[in-house]
């Protein structure tokens, strides 16, 4: 009885820690959603800049625009860091300037998945019968028999 504690005991106090160590890995962990300094330029829908710092899109906005490149760096940062689109400026011949929040590669694009392979199809694989080799001779050699 006494071992049947001890062995009690020392489960609760590993199984314990483990789930401690796992709670502060997870508490530590970075979410998803957290600004990643990257945004897109566009005027309309064609982009002009994708994944650029803010810094560079403020720039690039502003000359456009002829806007102040501080008040467009506002909006970039805002764009980074809520993920809501800003319009910098409207009237351009392709539409309106827009600075968009970039979505990380990862989670822009499902992984692609493999085609499919019926049985019986051509991309089966023919192995050589029983007594073959599988090998061709070169072309100038002649069988030795």
């Amino acid at each position: 009885m006494n071992t049947i504690m001890k062995n009690a005991a020392a489960g609760t106090i590993l199984g314990g820690g483990l789930l401690l160590t796992a709670g502060l890995g997870l508490a530590h962990a970075q979410p998803a959603d957290t600004p990643d300094g990257l945004v897109t330029v566009a005027v309309g829908n064609t982009a002009i800049l994708e994944a650029v710092d803010a810094e560079t899109a403020a720039t690039a906005a502003g000359a456009i625009c002829g806007t102040a490149t501080s008040d467009v760096a506002a909006l970039a940062e805002q764009v980074d860091t809520e993920g809501t689109d800003q319009t910098v400026c409207d009237g351009l011949p392709g539409g309106a300037l827009a600075i968009t929040n970039t979505v990380p590669a990862a989670a822009e694009a499902p992984a692609a998945e493999a085609p499919a392979v019926t049985p019986g199809g051509t991309d089966d694989v023919q192995l050589p019968a029983e007594g073959e080799s599988g090998e061709t001779a070169p072309a100038d050699t002649a069988p030795i028999g």
